[in-house]
């Protein structure tokens, strides 16, 4: 069996700037209080993870206490209805679980950076991001990043399954068979609700949706090639439409460029803003792209049907509402063209709010929005009345410290993902190799 590779060598030099130290090292040292107690209300407390960024060896074949086990870079979590929690092991290309003795174990994926076009029929993971249940909670679905493939692992027998992608990194199929559309990092998931499961195509820059019966179709968003223009990439000239890319294989594409057909459709889709409160089929977002991309873009539906989205790389959240509308949630808007990142805003409202890399988003029963400010190292909450406050960490500052304590008082290193679950708040310390628990009042 492979060794789980290091973080510098998935993420790449461009990635790793971004990133920050701890994954230079590896490890963010020793938990301050490894072992407080995750039921007391209003308090933080590391739930898995020993905070050394690896592998046990033999973890596959053994049942591990949770909090001395390894994790290489964990990006999410899903509860099942008995309280154990399933979680991507990113880095470690495994699907893990944490029982409700505080055990972990292993579900499924090898750490053989499998489903390639060479080896498609294997049960392995290349940095898997997004995980949810389907319909029957049978089975766990998986937005197999790095693979550019949907899997599906049922529960009972551990067998993998892919549902949508052929694997290429490329943008093929609409309004066809979605196992053999062609997709670019898929990063999330969720059902509508009319059983529809959505993805957000992240280098696609598109949100894409399967049916019931299997098909594919373009819900959301433009993947449009930008050519060169004066001072620059820049969209079409005014009262000039983009040309669709020629069809491929395994059916349309999806990508669009004013520029030379020959030369721009073999380039990946070019991020933009394209404004709010438009249709969403006119929408540009700006998702990162390329080998040396980080996960972004999760998405979820809210209860009233409106599906909600990070836009990662114009640093907001926006809404395409059930009128087919994108509206802006959350964050500074891009001037000029310059996405606007930082950290501002707390105790204001959400639209004035400067934001830096959100990526995953967790709604609370009582309409609470919770999501990941990733590069700001803290998780934020936007209220019903649209106002924005810190929930946990300090946004600004990294690290490892405060478990026992107000989450707010903690800090957190990468933050990528954001549960809620039954009034429990759990994040997924990225750059700290673990998984955090908030029970919330």
């Amino acid at each position: 069996m492979n060794a789980p590779r290091s973080a510098s060598s998935v993420l790449g030099a461009a990635a790793l700037a971004s990133w920050g130290a701890v994954v230079l090292t590896g490890c963010p040292g020793e938990p301050e209080l490894p072992h407080c107690d995750p039921t007391v209300v209003g308090t933080i407390c590391t739930i898995a993870g020993n905070g050394e960024n690896g592998y046990d060896r033999n973890a596959d074949d053994t049942v591990l206490d949770a909090l001395e086990a390894k994790m290489s870079l964990p990006q999410d979590t899903l509860t099942s209805p008995d309280g154990s929690i399933n979680i991507l092991d990113w880095n470690n290309h495994r699907l893990r679980l944490l029982d409700t003795e505080g055990n972990l174990s292993w579900l499924a994926g090898r750490g053989e950076l499998g489903g390639s076009l060479d080896d498609p029929a294997n049960g392995d993971f290349n940095h898997p991001t997004n995980i949810i249940f389907d319909a029957s909670g049978e089975n766990i679905i998986i937005a197999a990043w790095h693979n550019s493939k949907i899997r599906t692992v049922n529960r009972a027998t551990g067998v993998v399954s892919d549902t949508c992608g052929d694997g290429k990194r490329a943008y093929f199929g609409d309004g066809g068979d979605a196992a053999s559309s062609s997709l670019d990092l898929p990063a999330s998931l969720a059902f509508d609700p009319n059983g529809n499961l959505v993805i957000m195509d992240q280098a696609n820059q598109v949100l894409r949706m399967v049916d019931p019966g299997g098909d594919i179709h373009l819900l959301a968003g433009q993947c449009i090639v930008d050519a060169p223009a004066p001072g620059g990439p820049g969209p079409c000239p005014d009262g000039v439409d983009p040309v669709q890319c020629p069809d491929g294989p395994n059916g349309p594409s999806g990508k669009f460029t004013c520029g030379d057909i020959d030369e721009y459709c073999s380039k990946p889709c070019t991020p933009g803003y394209s404004g709010d409160d438009i249709p969403a089929a006119q929408m540009r977002m700006a998702q990162p792209f390329g080998q040396s991309a980080s996960p972004a873009g999760r998405i979820l539906f809210d209860p009233a049907g409106n599906l909600l989205f990070a836009d990662t790389a114009n640093h907001l959240i926006r809404m395409i509402d059930t009128d087919g509308m994108v509206r802006r949630v959350a964050g500074t808007p891009p001037q000029s063209g310059v996405p606007q990142s930082g950290y501002a805003g707390d105790g204001g409202p959400a639209l004035d709010a400067k934001l830096n890399f959100p990526v995953d988003l967790a709604l609370a029963d009582d309409g609470t929005l919770y999501f990941t400010d990733v590069y700001n190292h803290c998780v934020r909450a936007i209220d019903t009345d649209g106002m924005i406050r810190t929930a946990v960490g300090r946004c600004g500052e990294s690290g490892f410290e405060g478990d026992g304590g107000p989450p707010e008082d903690a800090l957190l290193n990468l933050p990528f993902g954001v549960e809620w679950a039954d009034g429990r708040l759990l994040v997924s310390d990225t750059g700290n190799s673990v998984i955090r628990s908030i029970l919330l009042p």
